[in-house]
């Protein structure tokens, strides 16, 4: 009778270790994706911003393109009648 109480105890310890490293590696998988979607998060803001900035900048330089005198003649839309 003794050896299967201490069979059950023994049992139980087991159990009891593998729920734990079971829900340790469940929370160190969570908390790694969670890390993983933020680094993409900030990815994709980032290149938002920079192609904001490459927008404005090409706006810019298609601007200053215009305002060239030789270059406007091109641009000029002619009236028609």
């Amino acid at each position: 009778m003794t050896i299967l109480i201490l069979s059950q105890i023994i049992f139980n310890l087991v159990i009891s270790i593998a729920v734990i490293v079971v829900a340790a590696l469940i929370s160190i998988i969570a908390f790694e994706t969670i890390k993983f979607i933020r680094g993409i998060k900030n990815f994709v803001e980032g290149v938002n911003k920079e192609s904001a900035e490459l927008y404005e900048k090409a706006n810019k330089f298609l601007e200053n393109i215009s305002n060239l005198s030789f270059i406007s003649k091109f641009f000029k839309k002619k009236k028609s009648k």
